[in-house]
């Protein structure tokens, strides 16, 4: 029984593909809901001689978790940007980007190459508001390991350059199949100055205090953003993601409900099948048996040599138009025509199509001729 067929292993391919889409988007939504709740209920501290004491007070001079916000203030010399005068950070990060237009297979598509990306950082401190000089301040440590620290920086320069081209240039760049439509640089920084919200592992190092990414189950956090802000743009995220785990969660469901439907219609025409055959031989041999008598009543000698001689003419006329061999006992609807054997109409390849007159063959029946 030719159960499984080429849509049938698609359909579980898919399933599998939907089932793991679906765990991923789970597993992102759960751990998105997480950091929502561990940001809402982080401690927050004040950066002064209190956080001595209670950093003192803490097993291993160590806070796993905790909050802090001021100003940024650089431990050394600043960084410098190279394109405004004035302009100081402790994180620079500098691209190059190459816009081209590339024809593929008749269809022009944007290209972008990277010419140059850099990140500087240098360490930095946060220190209370207003207070520069202030003897408590916590020295952040691997800010470019914080969660998405790129989008808490500050757009200080970008230009696009166009190259500088004639009409023959284009044109051998339009016949080449690659156009250079110029160069995007940008400039990106953390200010000296800025407000900043910093969440991860406190800790007590002499008379230092320093701010460290945590451990795996909590993320390390650098923005500009207040905590609130960062929870609800956390929690709209963890909505986002939500909604993808049910379109793919209805999605399998919907695939296997019609895997289901597909095996049971199958296995149903199948059993149908089977009944169509038992139907079809059991007329076969009626068919010979009458044959057979009315070739005795004929010629009563006639059953030893042979049967079926005086409906020899007939039994040629009620061939099937296939094999040429069985006689027609398959009616086939919604033609009508009586054209096959049982065992030719089963043979039929999908779609299943009347040798006649090529309609669409729904289902068939038996017929009996007497």
């Amino acid at each position: 029984m030719g159960m499984i067929d080429m849509v049938d292993v698609g359909i579980v391919v898919g399933i599998g593909v939907d089932l793991l889409c679906t765990y991923g988007f789970y597993r992102l939504y759960k751990r998105v809901l997480r950091s929502a709740k561990n940001i809402e209920n982080v401690q927050q501290y004040i950066i002064d001689q209190e956080l001595h004491k209670k950093l003192e007070d803490s097993p291993y001079y160590c806070i796993p978790y905790g909050c802090v916000e001021g100003e940024v203030k650089s431990m050394g010399t600043p960084l410098r940007s190279h394109f405004k005068v004035g302009v100081e950070g402790v994180i620079q990060h500098s691209s190059m980007v190459e816009h081209k237009s590339r024809r593929v297979q008749g269809f022009w598509s944007d290209v972008k190459n990277v010419v140059r990306d850099t990140l500087e950082v240098i360490p930095f401190y946060l220190v209370p508001h207003g207070e520069s000089q202030c003897l408590t301040r916590i020295m952040v440590t691997e800010p470019n390991s914080a969660y998405h620290v790129d989008e808490e920086l500050s757009l200080t320069y970008e230009n696009f350059i166009q190259p500088q081209t004639d009409l023959f240039k284009k044109g051998m760049e339009l016949i080449s199949g690659e156009v250079n439509k110029g160069y995007q640089e940008t400039e990106k920084m953390l200010l000296v100055g800025s407000h900043l919200l910093a969440i991860g592992k406190l800790v007590k190092e002499g008379d230092t205090i320093k701010m460290k990414p945590p451990s795996s189950e909590y993320r390390y956090i650098i923005s500009r953003k207040t905590k609130d802000e960062l929870v609800r743009l956390l929690r709209n995220r963890g909505t986002l993601l939500k909604v993808f785990v049910g379109l793919f969660g209805v999605t399998g469901v919907a695939l296997i409900i019609y895997l289901v439907y597909r095996f049971f219609r199958k296995r149903k025409n199948y059993n149908e099948e089977q009944r169509l055959r038992r139907d079809f031989q059991h007329l076969r041999e009626e068919e010979e048996q009458r044959r057979a008598r009315a070739a005795h009543r004929t010629n009563p000698d006639s059953l030893s040599s042979g049967a079926g001689s005086t409906d020899s003419s007939d039994w040629e006329n009620n061939k099937c138009v296939v094999c040429l061999t069985n006689e027609r006992e398959v009616v086939l609807l919604e033609c009508g025509h009586v054209c096959l054997c049982g065992d030719c109409a089963f043979a039929l390849p999908d779609p299943k199509m009347c040798p006649i007159c090529r309609g669409k063959v729904v289902r068939f029946v038996t017929t009996y001729t007497p």
